[in-house]
């Protein structure tokens, strides 16, 4: 029972922190270099001028969400889409920032709006499968994660976002697999990073759960 619950509360930790990597950030973001304070005052400035620009909105809501400022950056996403009803960046990130917010639910509308535009977009289809694992809805938000592999294998994304399901699921050695296809694609980004020290836990569980280590199949 106390190895039980040590594994438990290590796991709890393990996904805390991967679900904490960044990666489930506005995936239509602004660039990094950029301060997104004077980004913002920058934007406001061209707002005043051209108020009705949906990616001015767009753009501005990046900059807030990057300050950490949740609403604004949700009304700004909304205002995009108000005046450009087809615009797939801000049609994302306003689901994933009512995902973040807790409205998974409400989100799902804007992600399937987004699909029916970009259907082949797996930033689009795994962040829907994000609200869809916080709606406990696995077996559809993995689904999703595995469509985005069949479209791009290359990509770390959906390949880390499986890693994270199956490691909740304590499905160990198919997350190991998963989080070392991410290592192989880009071992110095910060998913390739953080999924090789997620390995290193879930390495050290095996034995407890019984499950047998196995090396990487090969592509």
């Amino acid at each position: 029972m106390l190895v039980r619950s040590r594994r438990l509360w290590v796991v709890a930790g393990l996904l805390a922190v991967l679900s904490a990597s960044g990666l489930f950030a506005t995936v239509f973001a602004a660039d990094e270099d950029r301060d997104p304070v004077q980004e913002e005052k920058e934007l406001r400035e061209q707002l005043a001028k051209s108020p009705n620009d949906p990616e001015l909105h767009f753009k501005l809501g990046n900059a807030l969400y990057d300050q950490g400022k949740r609403p604004e950056a949700q009304a700004e996403f909304e205002n995009a889409i108000t005046l450009k009803p087809d615009h797939v960046k801000a049609l994302v990130n306003l689901g994933v920032v009512m995902n973040e917010n807790g409205y998974s639910e409400e989100a799902l509308p804007y992600f399937d709006r987004a699909i029916a535009l970009a259907p082949k977009d797996i930033t689009v289809l795994c962040n829907k499968g994000q609200a869809l694992y916080a709606l406990r809805q696995y077996p559809k938000a993995i689904a999703l994660y595995q469509e985005s592999i069949r479209l791009e294998p290359r990509n770390q994304l959906p390949h880390y976002l499986l890693g994270v399901a199956f490691a909740d699921a304590g499905i160990y050695r198919e997350a190991i697999e998963e989080w070392r296809r991410v290592v192989e694609i880009d071992p110095r980004s910060e998913a390739g990073i953080t999924a090789a020290e997620g390995i290193k836990v879930l390495q050290e569980l095996l034995p407890q759960t019984g499950q047998a280590q196995e090396p990487a199949k090969a592509k």
